[in-house]
């Protein structure tokens, strides 16, 4: 069973004009008709460039942002248009960690408190013990110790920050967490750390995963299937192994050739560099978004968007050349 299911989802927010009296300039496509699936206990690891418009999918499965257009289904109900007690419940049921642990946590709470103030939210009938044995039982469920409880967060480090998130996000219980890139601001044997925690509690709490990151090698360590983004669209969708192994879209192979290799010296990376910027998404190019990068691009890809269709058995892609 599908525990999130994403169809058609678009965002585009609304560029104003004007110092009194304000007029629509323009709108930037952040989001332009994204649809996928996120089976329970599974992790989708979701892929691309800055600006593709990732973070934006993962505030609107939320509900911190308002789509412009689509269907959100948790657990094959959509979520837009809630009664307010709907939405409460909602709300204990997903929740998200940030990129940086220490923008995200309260500067002048404890830590006991960052975490409690969840439950004092969702669950008042419960009492000021009952609180603090929670918290103090998901802390150590994170690695955690019982005296981090009175200490501010400029007193741990970037890791441990990182798992006082973490235990903020899982002490309501939830069944479905977006990770917004919550490796990318750690050293490299923190992030082997975090991303293994993050299975063993999944593992252990049967949890479903949305993981937003810009790094492949992130992603295929902790990902059950994954969806390439690109200016506000999917190049590529498919099972992790697929991918690695035969992926179908241009875009997805350059982001692959592009993966740093250890111990490599005098290779030459120019042909491992995806030529040119993004496009704007305020005007994104006419057919395949990817066009004015890609090397095999011809005259229909620049003038006729391609179908999201299915190439192979569960392997997703909108591209003319497969």
């Amino acid at each position: 069973m599908n525990i999130v299911e994403v169809k058609d989802l678009r965002m585009c927010f609304p560029i104003l004009k004007g110092v009194l009296f304000h007029s629509v300039a323009g709108y930037v496509k952040a989001v332009d008709g994204v649809s996928f699936s996120i089976p329970e206990g599974e992790t989708l690891g979701l892929v691309g460039e800055s600006g593709s418009g990732k973070s934006t999918v993962g505030n609107m499965l939320l509900r911190l942002l308002k789509p412009t257009s689509g269907e959100i289904l948790y657990r094959g109900r959509s979520i837009l248009g809630l009664s307010p007690q709907e939405e409460r419940e909602f709300r204990s049921r997903v929740q998200m960690v940030f990129q940086n642990p220490f923008a995200s946590l309260n500067p002048r709470m404890i830590v006991g408190d960052i975490i409690g103030r969840v439950l004092r939210v969702q669950r008042p009938e419960l009492k000021r013990d009952e609180v603090r044995d929670l918290v103090l039982n998901g802390m150590q469920e994170v690695g955690l110790k019982v005296e981090h409880m009175t200490r501010y967060p400029h007193e741990f480090s970037g890791g441990q920050r990182q798992r006082i998130a973490i235990a903020r996000a899982l002490i309501s219980s939830p069944e479905f967490v977006v990770l917004d890139e919550p490796t990318s601001a750690l050293d490299v044997s923190v992030q082997a750390q975090i991303l293994n925690l993050f299975k063993d509690i999944q593992k252990k709490r049967h949890l479903s995963y949305l993981f937003i990151s810009h790094n492949l090698s992130v992603i295929r360590h902790i990902s059950h299937r994954i969806a390439v983004m690109y200016l506000g669209s999917l190049m590529e969708f498919c099972d992790r192994q697929e991918l690695f192994r035969n992926p179908l879209h241009p875009y997805t192979q350059a982001l692959l050739r592009s993966i740093p290799k250890p111990y490599v010296t005098g290779e030459d990376i120019s042909d491992k560099i995806i030529k040119g910027d993004i496009p704007s998404p305020i005007d994104p190019p006419a057919g395949c978004r990817f066009n004015t990068r890609c090397p095999q691009a011809t005259d229909e890809c620049r003038s006729v968007r391609p179908q999201w269709r299915e190439a192979r058995d569960g392997h997703w892609v909108a591209c003319h050349q497969v």
